[in-house]
């Protein structure tokens, strides 16, 4: 594991909550999320939390066999990530695909209520970049698994913000930062950017 970054978005609630609140960067792998998340943290002074560094070893190595994760493999993982976004020192902002509800409640059930930036885009898109990745352990054959396993974020019950991975990285970034840092509200009521 390595340093941590972190950045806690707006609470539904708003008040001081708005800036105690995590806000976790999820979608499928390729989509960018560690790229949006750092920004996010660069921008709001959060602490980065990259998800990828807090599996196991037999977690990584099944990946990079192209054998997608089961949940069982996953309940550590989340708990991990879970107790680095609590013990953030400041607001959290965790990388991470979190595909499905029970994976972001187990994230909760530690971290407590979060924000959602859920990236999402064309497959074609999405394979194109995991083509271009280099020196990541994830191979591009694991797309279609994460995508039968995704359950997008509801916008309104999980307070998630949908952006388009389409736009340029600096684009969903700033889009993510001004939504969470100017409304006492982070849903956007489910548009998508």
């Amino acid at each position: 594991m390595t340093a941590l970054s972190f950045m806690i978005a707006p609470s539904s609630e708003g008040g001081d909550n708005m800036h105690t609140r995590p806000i976790l960067v999820m979608g499928i792998c390729g989509t960018g999320k560690s790229t949006v998340a750092r920004g996010i943290a660069d921008r709001i002074g959060g602490c980065f939390i990259e998800a990828d560094l807090f599996h196991d070893q037999a977690s990584v190595a099944r990946m990079r066999a192209g054998q997608p994760l089961t949940d069982d493999m996953r309940w550590g993982w989340l708990d991990r990530l879970g107790a680095a976004l609590a013990a953030a020192p400041r607001r959290g902002v965790l990388a991470c695909s979190a595909l499905g509800v029970a994976h972001r409640d187990r994230l909760r059930a530690t971290a407590g209520p979060l924000d959602i930036v859920f990236l999402h885009g064309e497959r074609s898109l999405i394979e194109a970049r995991m083509n271009a990745r280099q020196g990541h352990y994830m191979p591009a054959s694991l797309i279609d698994s994460q995508l039968e396993a995704l359950q997008p974020p509801d916008p309104a019950a999980e307070g998630a913000l949908w952006i388009s991975v389409a736009l340029p990285p600096e684009q969903i970034i700033d889009h993510a930062t001004e939504t969470f840092a100017s409304s006492p509200r982070f849903s956007t009521g489910g548009e998508t950017q």
